[in-house]
């Protein structure tokens, strides 16, 4: 006799035929939050010595968006990447920085992150680019970066990407605003023996030249030993009232020190590298003295981060409320890292160097310090450039110093926050 199925058990099968079913449709719809390759940052960074005043952001901005990577970062597919990110201080040293690099490159690190200056970002990406590891650099002129490592117009590196403004930048803004302030037709030149010298004195005379005005060097001072009363004994005797050049902040400060002593009192100064900064310029104003610089990155800029959504007025705000300390330059940039940082990891298909490296190579980022695109050549395909604007050091009513921008002329997607004013 055959049995036949009892309707219990017929109705267990067409239960577990649905039950099969819905799975497979909940399987289908759900988002997918299988775990993607685990990838290892790692950011070198000035965090102590004579560059740490550029390093200060960088930590601020690895103890806020750090969190987000190490809780994971969802892939264009869909999954979610563990981010293993470090920050490791280069003491503001080159050998120090190269070894740091070298030390990450063994440990397994898929991408370097360095800034700043060519003293850090120059022998991280020198050692990233002989093992074959992926490098993103900033806050350095790029033909320092480029130039400075060895490439030439048509020989450029393999690995290493690096993304700000150039010296054309700086020489134009630099020599617009002392041409404007109609203190005569020679400047004096305050540069050291250190790369960004080297890039700097290419640049800047013809820039001047073409208007009107003279570069003079008296000698360029050995930073372990400057003689800095000298040059200014000799400025003061050619009776030049206009200075410019490149110096760390420290080294600046001792220059004004030393014209002080002789007698010697510009009216105008245009430091790159050490105006960049709040405390540097509270250092150096004296009566008279008019302070301009170059501006690579302030809360005017109109850009919206692709990571946060935030604007730059909103990421100045809410730093100053939680250090307590004003806004500087190098947060838009130290912020901007970890943006392309964020892409990479979310966007590159493996952990491998080379799907790292393509990853960099075709990234388009929205950054807080504005578009950051390898895809096209400008000026060449390891070289991002970002705008950069004419500032003044303003002191406002409550005794702040604020880096206004005074001629946007070089940018004008940038706004301007006030006039220059001499004297």
């Amino acid at each position: 006799m055959t049995k036949s199925s009892s309707p219990a058990r017929g109705l267990g099968r067409r239960a577990l035929v649905a039950s099969a079913l819905a799975a497979v449709s909940a399987a289908r719809w759900a988002p997918v939050y299988a775990a993607a390759p685990a990838m290892k940052v790692a950011w070198i960074s000035p965090q102590t010595g004579f560059l740490s005043s550029f390093g200060v952001t960088d930590r601020y901005v690895f103890e806020t968006l750090g969190p987000r990577f190490r809780s994971g970062l969802q892939t264009a597919s869909g999954d979610t990447r563990q981010v293993e990110i470090s920050l490791h201080d280069a003491a503001s040293s080159p050998e120090k920085a190269a070894k740091l690099a070298t030390e990450l490159i063994a440990s397994g690190v898929h991408l370097i992150l360095t800034t700043a200056t060519p003293e850090i970002c120059n022998p991280v990406s020198d050692a990233c680019e002989a093992a074959g590891v992926p490098c993103v650099s900033s806050i350095v002129p790029w033909q320092a970066w480029y130039y400075g490592r060895g490439a030439t117009a048509t020989k450029g590196f393999e690995w290493t990407y690096h993304f700000f403004a150039g010296l054309e930048d700086f020489a134009d803004i630099y020599s617009a605003l002392q041409a404007s302030a109609n203190l005569g037709t020679k400047t004096g030149g305050l540069f050291g023996d250190d790369i960004d010298a080297e890039a700097f004195l290419k640049a800047f005379p013809p820039a001047f030249a073409k208007r009107g005005i003279e570069l003079v060097v008296p000698q360029r001072v050995q930073f372990a030993n400057p003689d800095w009363e000298s040059v200014a004994i000799q400025l003061r005797d050619a009776n030049i009232r206009m200075v410019t050049g490149v110096l760390p902040p420290p080294i600046a400060a001792a220059f004004f020190q030393a014209a002080d002593k002789v007698g010697y009192k510009p009216v105008m100064a245009s430091i790159a590298k050490a105006f960049a900064f709040n405390d540097t310029v509270a250092q150096i104003q004296r009566p008279g003295l008019t302070l301009t610089n170059e501006v690579w990155w302030s809360p005017a800029w109109p850009f919206k981060s692709s990571f946060t959504g935030q604007t730059a007025a909103k990421v100045v705000a809410t730093y100053e409320e939680s250090t307590g300390a004003p806004w500087v330059q190098t947060l838009g940039f130290s912020h901007a890292l970890m943006e392309v940082a964020a892409h990479v990891c979310q966007n590159t298909p493996s952990t491998k160097a080379a799907d790292v490296r393509d990853t960099l190579k075709r990234a388009r980022v929205n950054t807080l310090a504005g578009p950051i695109n390898w895809r096209d050549s400008h000026p060449n395909r390891n070289v991002c450039t970002t705008p950069a604007v004419g500032g003044q050091w303003i002191r406002n009513a409550k005794g702040r110093w604020i880096l206004e921008v005074v001629d946007n002329t070089r940018s004008p997607v940038i706004p301007t926050t006030a006039q220059l004013t001499t004297g």
